[in-house]
């Protein structure tokens, strides 16, 4: 019988605040390059107002991260003094350059390894709430996965049990044939746990302490991307 093993993507098959700081920093240069003046005007922490604004008029931007930065974009730059047809296709530009930058992750040690064991006993999906795309050439682990569900494709984000019964239904597998690995304990353990699916909480290096307001733990908890195979393997045998 088939048996699912689903992974979140940002620090647990990378540390995404390097990909997100190179990634800034390129925009920098890409906007200042056709808009001189634009980030000394609009630097990260006036960027992240706007955002903040912008979501309490759409609320549904919180699940969709891309279009949120797009919005974002396209607001500073009718601020800047563009109409708001060229500020329109200028974000769209800025977002694709962007993403395109959002792909360049390093992978943690071992990732590749992990999942071409995993991959011969069990169907890898991916469950993200970021904008990462698995199948990137950059990312270079997509033949490993045979498909993802991003929350700013859905319009719906972890820890909505919706994600993970999309996962499930897509799939083709019961909820209790499943298994969520994720960092985030709220996101991803209390998420899976809501949805009836079992997970498994990546505390890199154990570098942090389980909080008793978080409430919903794991099956298991590991440190290392080593130790997952053993990991699920206890939970679907």
């Amino acid at each position: 019988m088939k048996k699912v093993v689903a992974f979140d993507l940002d620090n647990t098959l990378w540390d995404v605040d390097p990909v997100i700081v190179r990634a800034e920093y390129a925009m920098e240069s890409w906007f200042e390059e056709r808009f001189p003046g634009f980030d000394a005007r609009y630097p990260f922490a006036v960027r992240q107002e706007i955002r903040k604004a912008l979501i309490v008029e759409q609320p549904s931007l919180l699940a969709n991260i891309s279009a949120a930065r797009y919005e974002v974009y396209k607001a500073a730059l009718k601020q800047f003094g563009l109409p708001t047809e060229e500020a329109d296709s200028v974000a769209q530009a800025a977002l694709a350059y962007f993403s395109e930058w959002r792909q360049k992750v390093d992978l943690y040690p071992h990732v590749k390894e992990v999942l071409e064991g995993l991959r011969s006993d069990y169907s890898l999906i991916a469950i993200t709430n970021g904008n990462a795309d698995v199948f990137h050439p950059y990312v270079g682990i997509g033949h490993y996965f045979d498909f993802a569900i991003r929350a700013d494709q859905e319009g719906v984000a972890k820890p909505d049990s919706k994600l993970f019964e999309l996962a499930a239904d897509k799939a083709g597998v019961s909820l209790e044939r499943i298994v969520h690995i994720g960092d985030h304990p709220i996101d991803d353990v209390a998420g899976a746990a809501r949805a009836g699916i079992k997970s498994i909480w990546f505390n890199r290096h154990g570098a942090r302490r389980w909080d008793d307001q978080w409430s919903l733990r794991s099956d298991i908890e590991v440190h290392s991307i080593l130790e997952l195979p053993e990991a699920v393997r206890l939970l679907l045998p």
